[in-house]
């Protein structure tokens, strides 16, 4: 039976609506779900060697200050993001001590708490270099005392009574030192002028420098004796 085209236009809007649901569908799947923003709580360690915690440190996340670290070395801040973006992390170190040259990047994670509860701030590490080191020297001269004793060709101490003596200097990690023992007034001690080489690494270093000696004997001036003259009667 042939229908009018009166009696065909329902049909066809409905069609039509139909059509429009399905392509609306589909281009709602290809954009793909929509991440939402979320806090995500982040705690900085800053320290100057593994467990010594440093004050005074700023941070910033992708170029945004997040704060200076307190007197435990710690900063706690709250960045807003989605899970899985990469946020870059500098900090700069207070008077005295050097950020390493490479940037740390934060990668954001979701976290679910435990019965309903936050979860644990994210942790992160920042090291802040010492640009010196303490380097204390200890001097143990068997049968020395009372001798100078040079570093790098400077008189810096004088050995006691026992041939004890220490100092103590602040320099660069890789910084090289060359202690002497000036046994230059004392001709009788052996050996001469012993040496020792040291260097300094990127920690607080104590160098002891033992060295024994050996007494040689002086010979003996020869004295010249007055004839002695015997009177003969």
């Amino acid at each position: 039976m042939l229908r009018s085209g009166r009696d065909s236009e329902p049909g066809m809007s409905l069609s039509y609506c139909l059509l429009s649901v399905v392509s609306a569908l589909v281009l709602a799947s290809c954009k793909g779900p929509v991440r939402s923003t979320r806090l995500v709580a982040v705690s900085f360690v800053v320290e100057s060697d593994p467990g010594v915690r440093l004050p005074r440190a700023r941070v910033t996340v992708d170029g945004d200050p997040a704060g200076e670290s307190d007197s435990n070395g710690i900063v706690q801040t709250k960045i807003r993001g989605v899970p899985g973006q990469r946020l870059m992390i500098q900090h700069q170190c207070p008077a005295g001590h050097a950020a390493p040259s490479e940037s740390k990047v934060l990668r954001l994670r979701r976290f679910e708490g435990l019965d309903g509860f936050e979860p644990p701030p994210m942790e992160i590490t920042l090291r802040c270099v010492p640009t010196e080191r303490i380097a204390a020297f200890v001097i143990k001269a068997e049968k020395g005392p009372d001798l100078p004793v040079l570093l790098n060709g400077e008189s810096v101490a004088r050995t006691n009574g026992l041939g004890v003596a220490h100092f103590s200097r602040r320099n660069a990690a890789g910084t090289d030192f060359k202690v002497v023992l000036d046994t230059r007034d004392h001709p009788h001690l052996l050996p001469q002028l012993p040496t020792r080489l040291f260097t300094l690494t990127d920690a607080e270093e104590i160098f002891v420098f033992e060295q024994s000696f050996e007494v040689r004997n002086e010979p003996r001036r020869r004295t010249h004796r007055r004839p002695r003259i015997t009177k003969i009667e």
